[in-house]
């Protein structure tokens, strides 16, 4: 029955992800349109005005909310129908935690769509990729032989963070940093594994996620699939409606706590919440309430 179900949702989120690369192609002719007409005071051109989100109702809110929460909050939200963004000190640099985890497994599926590597090649768990924190792979023995594909999926779905260091070993860390700015992320690479990024940067990550899926579905929505099937079910998806799919990784680190995610709802978008020098049941609290916020904001447009 689980599998069915996991079949299932990657079946869902194919569909959705089909739903907005169509959405946004609409998006995109309406838009060249208004260029071409911006004098026309036509009932469509209303219409289309009438769609963008008023933000700066929603940053009130969010804004009033953090000035009472206790630590840092940063938040970065992108409405995917119109690409309409929300910043609140989002482009404050965080250690990442395991938002980290996130471009590293979609740069490896990006290497496997260009046929650069295999997903199905085995690597060996050896004593130098061995860590504590999340994850199972650190309770297997020494030794153990696995692909590609289920190293991604264990550091998507579990956090693992022995499969973690087994991929990034496989990748190396200069390509990893390369692929970030290459993409226009501003807050890139690490030393001694602690790893830094903003919330903008992971929202060019999503957004890239999303693209990929739209080029190689068989690739990039693997990878969404991995998101919404995580075991942690705090921060964005918490306090939001069962039937609501969120593709989301979540990164924890001492007084560090993280999420970013795509919410596919009636109105679907990016988010990414940062918190720092909190204490875990406020900080965890932070995220969901922020993420419940914005929810409800975006089905109302």
């Amino acid at each position: 029955m689980k599998g069915l179900l996991r079949t299932l949702k990657f079946y869902i989120i194919s569909l959705l992800t089909l739903l907005l690369v169509f959405s946004a192609v609409c998006v995109w002719a309406n838009s060249s349109a208004d260029v071409s007409v911006s004098d026309s005071k036509s009932p469509s051109n209303e219409n289309s005005k009438n769609d963008l989100p008023n933000y700066d109702v929603l940053r009130a809110q969010l804004e009033d909310y953090i000035r009472n929460r206790p630590g840092k909050v940063s938040v970065y939200v992108k409405d995917l129908a119109t690409g309409q963004t929300l910043n609140i000190k989002s482009d404050q640099v965080y250690v990442a935690a395991s938002t980290i985890k996130l471009p590293l497994v979609l740069y490896v599926y990006e290497l496997a769509a260009q046929g650069e590597i295999d997903l199905d090649t085995k690597l060996t768990y050896t004593q130098e990729y061995y860590a504590q924190g999340t994850g199972i792979l650190q309770a297997e023995p020494i030794g153990g032989q696995y692909t590609i594909r289920e190293l991604s999926r264990l550091a998507i779905e579990y956090s693992d963070n022995v499969a973690w260091k087994m991929l990034l070993g496989f990748i190396g860390q200069d390509k990893l940093t390369a692929y970030e700015k290459s993409l226009g992320a501003e807050a890139t690479g690490g030393h001694n594994g602690l790893y830094i990024t903003t919330p903008e940067d992971m929202g060019i990550y999503l957004e890239r996620l999303l693209a990929f899926s739209k080029e190689k579905p068989q690739y990039g929505n693997e990878v969404l699939h991995y998101m919404a099937n995580s075991i942690f079910s705090e921060g964005i998806p918490q306090n939001l409606p069962d039937d609501i799919i969120v593709a989301h990784k979540m990164g924890a680190l001492n007084d560090k706590f993280h999420d970013v995610g795509i919410v596919f709802g009636k109105r679907p978008y990016i988010i990414a919440i940062f918190t720092d020098e909190a204490w875990e049941a406020v900080s965890l609290q932070t995220l969901a309430d922020v993420s419940r916020m914005v929810y409800d904001f975006q089905e109302s447009i």
